[in-house]
This record gives C-alpha cells, sequence and structure tokens, in this order.
C-alpha cells in the first residue's frame, strides 16, 4: 500500500512555525516569487531576477556602478550617491526606500515579507547618510523599519520586527545588536512552542543621538530615549530614559549623562 505524503496530511508532520509550513510544505514557485516580488508583474519579477543572477554579486567599480544603474528600477526609492555592496539580498524591492548617500556594505539583508498584511506603510525605509554594515540583516514581517539620517548599523547585527522598529537620526549601533521581534508565546502546554507564534507588544523606539553597544539585545516593546547609552551586552526588556546609561541582564540605570 502506498504511504501517505507529509504534504499531503499535516499530522504527520512535525511540530512547525506558520513559516515553515508556508514555505517547506506548501512552498513552491508561487511562494517564491511572492518571496521576492510579492504580487508585482511578471515583467517586474523576470527583471528582477535576472538583474540578481548577473549583477548583485559583481565585484568592482563595475558592480557598484551596475547596481546604481539598475536598483532604482526596482526598489520603491533610491536617493542619489546611494552605494549598495556585493551580495546584498534584497526581498520585495518595491517595498524599501533607500535615501541620500546611504551605504550598504556587501552580504546585507533586506527582507520585507508582506504576505498577510497588504498596507502600503509596510517595508524598511533607510535615511540619508545612513550606513549598515556586513552581514547585517534587516527583517520587516508585516511590518515596518525605519532608520533615521545617518544612523551606523556595525556588522553582523540583526533588527526585526513584526510590528515596526524606529531608530533615530545619528544612532550608532555596534556589532552584533539584536533588536527583536517579541518572545514566543507560552499560553498552554499543550500546543508545541514553535507554533504558538508570537508575543507582539507594539515595536521599538530609539531616540536620536543613543548609542547601543555590542551584542546588545533590546527587546519587542521598549523604547529607548535620545542620547541614551545602552552598555555592551545588555538585555533591555524596560524603557530607558533619555540620557540614561544602563547595564546588565536585565539592563538597569547606573547613572545619567551630565
Amino acid at each position: 500500500m502506498e504511504k501517505p505524503h507529509p504534504e499531503n496530511d499535516l499530522q504527520l508532520l512535525p511540530p512547525m512555525s506558520s513559516q515553515q509550513t508556508r514555505f517547506s510544505v506548501s512552498g513552491g514557485f508561487a511562494q517564491y516569487r511572492e518571496l521576492i516580488s510579492e504580487d508585482r508583474s511578471w515583467a517586474y519579477f523576470l527583471g528582477y531576477e535576472l538583474y540578481t543572477l548577473l549583477f548583485s554579486n559583481l565585484s568592482s567599480l563595475l558592480g557598484l556602478a551596475a547596481r546604481r544603474l539598475l536598483l532604482p528600477l526596482f526598489l520603491g526609492k533610491v536617493g542619489a550617491r546611494t552605494v549598495v555592496g556585493r551580495s546584498v539580498t534584497i526581498r520585495q524591492p518595491h517595498r524599501i526606500a533607500l535615501g541620500r548617500g546611504v551605504i550598504i556594505d556587501d552580504f546585507v539583508t533586506l527582507d520585507v515579507r508582506a504576505h498577510q498584511q497588504r498596507g502600503a506603510e509596510i517595508g524598511i525605509e533607510i535615511g540619508d547618510h545612513a550606513l549598515l554594515g556586513r552581514n547585517s540583516i534587516i527583517v520587516a514581517k508585516d511590518g515596518t523599519i525605519r532608520l533615521g539620517s545617518a544612523c551606523n548599523i556595525g556588522s553582523d547585527c540583526r533588527i526585526a520586527t513584526q510590528s515596526s522598529i524606529t531608530i533615530g537620526n545619528s544612532v550608532l549601533i555596534a556589532a552584533y545588536v539584536y533588536i527583536g521581534p517579541g518572545n514566543h508565546r507560552m499560553v498552554s502546554t499543550e500546543v508545541p512552542l514553535i507554533q504558538q507564534g508570537m508575543d507582539i507588544r507594539g515595536g521599538v523606539r530609539i531616540g536620536d543621538h543613543a548609542w547601543i553597544g555590542t551584542r546588545a539585545t533590546i527587546l519587542d516593546g521598549v523604547s529607548i530615549g535620545e542620547e541614551a547609552i545602552v552598555g555592551a551586552h545588555s538585555l533591555v526588556t524596560e524603557d530607558v530614559p533619555a540620557r540614561a546609561i544602563v547595564v546588565g541582564t536585565p539592563a538597569k540605570i547606573i547613572r545619567y549623562r551630565e
């Protein structure tokens, strides 16, 4: 007797998140196209696929020039003198806006996933003269991320949300910082944790001229005031007032800037 395929009987599958189920079980060409270009035209999708194949990983000055010339055809906005390095992963580029003089280093990921919500506000907006360090990952899952002018995101950071993240002007974020989308729900012991979804608490806001130290973690629902400093390796679970200096796990105020 022929054995049933897991794709035809979800009860036979191990517990997975909704995203895993969507793309690993029912995933296919239609899901790939939606992941990359949402509901844009076939011409847009195929054109962007061709750009990715030929130019996204092209090194040297020729690669920089090709990306500067071609990316405005696909992104929602690209300002003058913007520089995009090689092997930058961009999903749903029409929902991404780059200001003037933005610098995006090699191997950065800009990932918008607007597969449940279709509002115009969903996406990633990067202000003038912002810098994104190598290997950093910016993910807006049915949410909005806004990086202010001249903010500096170090290498290997992860900034992700299912609601909103707003980072102010001239904010300094050191390497390996995690600004997270929220905690996993723990509603019932009868349902595997991976299937309980996320506990969304309204996003993160970081005020102008703040400084986030290396390997700090900032959880969903937190507001950090202007000119505040978060010490290295700190875990921020509560609001931080303007000009406060916080350190520790969880982070506590040790003093205020004079």
